[in-house]
């Protein structure tokens, strides 16, 4: 899948932006529930491998919904990873990263 697109099927956690991936700054996260009959609980964090620190932290995303993060977000990717966390039944969630 091309880069900054994600098709999340499963309750697991994604490798958004790797370590040392010289992704840049973020203007938005779009992450959208295409679901029409299970919300979504999602975190997404930054995490160097030892420590976890969240940017939302248990979210729930309604059928059918999008929650968009458009402030700019900027972290120390040689050291960082960002990671985000679904949870919930059959999970169906589209993540576009500009």
């Amino acid at each position: 899948m091309e880069r900054g697109l994600f098709n999340i099927t499963s309750a697991t956690t994604t490798t958004i932006i790797d370590k040392g991936d010289n992704s840049g700054n973020i203007n938005t996260i779009s992450m959208t529930n295409c679901s029409s009959s299970n919300a979504v609980t999602v975190t997404l964090f930054l995490d160097d491998g030892t420590n976890q620190t969240s940017y939302i932290e248990g979210v729930v995303i309604p059928t059918n919904t999008t929650l968009l993060l458009n402030h700019n977000i900027s972290f120390a990717n040689s050291k960082l990873a960002l990671k985000l966390t679904t949870a919930g039944t059959s999970p169906d969630v589209n993540v576009i990263i500009k």
